[in-house]
């Protein structure tokens, strides 16, 4: 089992060239340079180290899932 250290590039068949931004008990987080944060099952990942650098003007971005849009709760009619 390939185990990487969090800052490391790394690649991926489906989705490319990234960085390692957490490691886990059994999982690797990986922030790809076009496809944002993916958890892998790390035994059964198929992560291969890469020495290609980080993208320019990608140094120390992370980007974040957005948080669901919360609907307003329709206002209650109570009859006295």
């Amino acid at each position: 089992m390939k185990r990487f250290d969090v800052g490391a590039r790394v690649v991926e068949p489906t989705y490319g060239l990234g960085s390692v931004v957490a490691v886990e008990d059994n999982y690797t987080r990986v922030q790809f340079d076009e496809h944002g944060i993916k958890k892998f099952l790390t035994s059964m990942s198929r992560l291969e180290p890469s020495s290609e650098p980080l993208p320019p003007g990608m140094k120390g971005k992370v980007r974040k899932k957005r948080a669901p849009k919360k609907v307003a709760a329709a206002p209650v009619e109570v009859d006295e």
